[in-house]
Parts: structure tokens; C-alpha cells; sequence
């Protein structure tokens, strides 16, 4: 596998390439604008690898997208899940899904909260082993903390859940969906240090694994979804900025019905 984690610490964001070594398939996970899509195809092209598929955990909410000019720079499908509630065009995922790019399995798993729509993706790599070996969490399970759930923009329709339907259902999918997980598996996000994504506690370091978070993550150490909630609330940074605006654009909406 060939695998790279790509930072952008102005904004504590991390995007991701996985390709296969031998078909030399690969996958963008998360590419942000600030880098721009003709960082992610130079990127590709030194490690000798085409990219055949643009993937967003989530519609972000911190900081513009690059996925769709990506695909178009590529010809490469735009994933997202299949509920996300964007005007625009996609292919859409679906929790359970495998995509394959030659011996890598990413499968989907749907971990609403942070945004309804969002999904982690279990990676296996067949020339290593027959079991996965590491997962990528977008904004759902962060090292240290859990993306935060209050990022709504005023719309029902594109909101679809309010925050304490959010927070209720982050905390249950992050208990039932990944840290039903194996333990060893390696837990990769979309965020770390000083983003606004996360709480006061989410880490610098930008990555863990699952038994880490499972027995040390202060926010799912809380009992139950009301505690959780609780927690989140009072440890939550202040918002990015201009997130409404941001999301806005990623969601594919005009400019005019959300002002900067």
C-alpha cells in the first residue's frame, strides 16, 4: 500500500492518499482547496499512482473543498454518502460499501453526528492480511476529542438533524460502529491540534488507534449520551470562522442564499 497523510497546520486539517502498489489505483480522502486540486494530482503523479476516486467523509463545515474540481481534474468519481444533502452531483456511498482499488478494500461505515451524511472508511490491504488494518474517522472520532456537533446553518432541509439529535446520535455511533472495532486498528482523522473542529482536549498528535481512544477519549469515557453531551458543551471551542459561508459552498449552494 502506499499510503500519505497530507497537513495543513494552519488549520489542523489532514487529507489522505491511498493507492495500490501493484494496479497503482488510488484515492483522495478529504482534499482541501488551501492545498488545491492540482497539489493532490502532483502528488499523485510523483508517487507514480492515478487517482480513480475523489472521497469526502463529509461536507465539511472548516474550511472549502477541493473534491469536486479534483474528480473534474481527474475524471475520477465524487463519493460521499449517499444522504448527503448537497446540490450538486455524486456517487454516492452507502454504510456496508466496499469500493476496491486493486488489493486495498475500503469499506463504509456511517457514522452520523458530527453531520448526518458522515462516514469512516476500514481499510484493508491485501497483500498484508486479510483483516483491516486502520480507519480513517473524518470528523467522527478525533485523537483525544470528537468532532463537534453544532455546526448547522439555519436550514432544516440541509441540517436534516438539530444539535442534540446530533450529539445523541454521534455518541451511539461511535460506541456501536467503531469501537465494536479491533483494537489494533489504527485511527486516522480529518483533524488534530488547534482546530476548531474539536474540542479543548483533541490532540496534536494526528493519530491513535482505537484501544487508545476506546480507554482514554474523555469525551466517550462519559456513560451514557446525555453526559456525552454534556461534556462536548463544555468543552467546545468557538466556532470556525465563517462556517456558515463554508459550508454553504461545499454543500453547493448559491452564494446569495448565505452570505460571508
Amino acid at each position: 500500500m502506499i499510503f500519505k497523510q497530507f497537513r495543513y497546520e494552519p488549520l489542523g486539517q489532514a487529507s489522505y492518499l491511498l493507492a495500490c502498489s501493484k494496479t497503482r489505483e488510488a484515492a483522495v480522502v478529504d482534499p482541501i482547496a488551501d492545498s488545491g486540486a492540482d497539489f493532490y494530482t502532483l502528488e499523485a503523479a510523483d508517487l507514480g499512482v492515478s487517482i480513480t476516486a475523489v472521497m469526502e467523509t463529509h461536507v465539511h463545515a472548516d474550511f472549502v473543498s477541493c473534491a469536486r474540481e479534483l474528480a473534474d481534474l481527474t475524471g475520477a468519481p465524487h463519493y460521499l454518502h449517499e444522504a448527503a444533502p448537497v446540490r450538486f452531483s455524486f456517487a454516492p456511498l452507502r454504510h456496508g460499501q466496499i469500493l476496491t482499488l486493486g488489493t486495498l478494500e475500503l469499506q463504509v461505515i456511517h457514522t452520523p453526528g458530527h453531520t448526518p451524511e458522515h462516514v469512516c472508511l476500514l481499510v484493508t490491504d491485501h497483500i498484508r492480511a486479510d483483516e483491516p488494518w486502520f480507519v480513517l474517522t473524518g470528523d467522527s472520532l478525533l485523537v483525544g476529542d470528537v468532532g463537534r456537533p453544532d455546526l448547522l446553518i439555519g436550514d432544516h432541509a440541509v441540517d436534516i438533524l438539530t444539535e442534540p439529535e446530533r450529539v445523541a446520535t454521534q455518541y451511539h455511533s461511535i460506541q456501536t460502529r467503531l469501537f465494536t472495532l479491533p483494537e489494533h486498528l489504527e485511527v486516522y482523522p480529518n483533524h488534530y491540534g488547534g482546530s476548531t473542529c474539536g474540542g479543548v482536549n483533541l490532540s496534536g498528535k494526528p493519530g491513535s488507534t482505537i484501544y487508545f481512544e476506546k480507554h482514554h477519549n474523555l469525551a466517550m469515557q462519559q456513560p451514557d449520551a446525555a453526559s456525552f453531551a454534556a461534556f462536548v458543551r463544555a468543552t467546545i471551542k468557538p466556532l470556525p470562522a465563517d462556517y456558515q459561508w463554508i459550508k454553504a459552498q461545499n454543500l453547493g449552494l448559491m452564494p446569495a442564499e448565505i452570505s460571508r
